[in-house]
């Protein structure tokens, strides 16, 4: 693969995010950098409460629409299939929820490096009978397709699996397990938190049922906005029970259970929903439409190679595939006591996040230049050095 090139177009989009003016910012991997229509999407917010009153619930449907479809967008979903929430931690449970434990087809079959907030909520399903595989790793970097696709079977029940390794940007080949799910009669969901942004997503292509991910990272959305995508043909087959009053068919009805659910993308919501996180998440989402994830995507890998570049030359350790096709957004370097280095980063302005395993994660966005990667690479190597 030829490495695309860095696009200096892209550096008019700075001055819409401030905190470039101040920091070398390599932390959209972790938390983008927050756009400035940020503080009007809030007022507009504040202003229509102030205004209406309880009136601007007549409004508020109209903005969970948007905002969801406008999520949708980015990885090909069909419009009126996308639900939101606070957090994915939420849908993981929801979807959890609609599954009987109880029969022969009871395993979630997962890989054992998948963030560990994912396993957190399928592990207390076992007290309900479900049988949990997580599928070990070989290089703390990677899980095997072909240890995945055997651990799929008949008994498995469904695939919460993630689009990329949360330790080191490893993709996986969500196509194929997909298929092999679809194969044994098992659901697949998908989370794309760690890629939606940086990385093209067709969710048609992958026959993906479930697409769950947040707007925090890549998508600079902030925190309180996630998202889960059902496929037409599976969205009206979920009924969670965990569930609230924005999930009923009528929600302003208030009608005595048991509840009607929604013959659309709501059915799988809950209660009242984080209205200020949906206005700032929606504007956020506009540049990536306007640009492109393709073209994010060739800068991202052009600055990565950068990063790669770097690191290699000074001998630190890299904790990412080398191969473009392989990664997300970000590289991982390390080198002996890089957490210490990385305090001393973040205290000088230099953002980025930590991992243990896995060292210094570095992402670059669209807004980032070669100017950007360059100045953090040479602090970076600086401090690696033997103090």
């Amino acid at each position: 693969m030829t490495t695309p090139r860095i696009d200096p177009e892209l550096a008019r989009w700075r001055d819409e995010y401030p905190i470039l003016s101040r920091t070398r910012y390599l932390n959209s991997n972790s938390m983008g950098a927050m756009h400035r229509g940020t503080k009007a999407a809030l007022a507009e917010y504040a202003e229509l409460w102030e205004r209406e009153g309880v009136e601007a619930w007549e409004h508020w449907p109209d903005v969970v629409d948007a905002t969801a479809d406008s999520a949708a967008r980015l990885f090909g979903g069909v419009p009126g299939h996308t639900a939101l929430n606070q957090n994915v931690a939420y849908f993981q449970a929801a979807v959890a929820s609609t599954i009987d434990f109880s029969s022969t087809r009871n395993r979630v079959v997962v890989e054992a490096l998948q963030f560990p907030n994912v396993i957190y909520v399928w592990e207390r399903f076992r007290a309900l009978g479900a049988e949990l595989v997580l599928v070990p790793s070989d290089d703390g970097m990677t899980v095997p397709t072909e240890r995945m696709l055997e651990a799929i079977d008949e008994r498995t029940a469904i695939v919460p699996s993630s689009h990329a390794i949360y330790v080191s940007g490893a993709l996986q080949d969500i196509g194929a397990i997909c298929a092999r799910a679809r194969e044994v009669g098992a659901l697949s969901m998908i989370d794309v938190y760690q890629t939606l942004g940086s990385v093209p997503i067709d969710v048609n292509a992958w026959g993906a049922d479930m697409i769950v991910g947040g707007s925090h990272k890549w998508l600079c959305g902030g925190p309180g906005t996630a998202f889960l995508y059902a496929r037409p043909g599976v969205r009206d087959q979920l009924k969670p029970r965990l569930t609230g009053w924005f999930a009923h068919a009528d929600p302003f009805a208030f009608e005595p259970a048991p509840i009607r659910y929604a013959d659309n993308a709501w059915r799988l919501m809950a209660g009242t929903p984080s209205m200020p996180a949906y206005y700032v998440a929606r504007k956020a989402y506009e540049p990536l439409h306007e640009i492109g994830i393709d073209r994010i995507r060739a800068h991202n890998i052009a600055l990565c190679q950068r990063i790669i570049d770097r690191a290699q030359a000074a001998g630190l350790e890299i904790h990412s595939p080398l191969d473009h096709a392989s990664r997300t957004g970000f590289v991982a370097v390390d080198f002996p006591d890089s957490e210490r280095a990385s305090k001393q980063l973040v205290a000088e302005g230099y953002k980025h996040d930590w991992r243990p395993n896995c060292g210094l994660r570095l992402g670059p966005h669209f807004y980032n230049t070669e100017d950007d990667v360059e100045q953090f690479m040479d602090r970076v190597v600086a401090l690696a050095r033997p103090q």
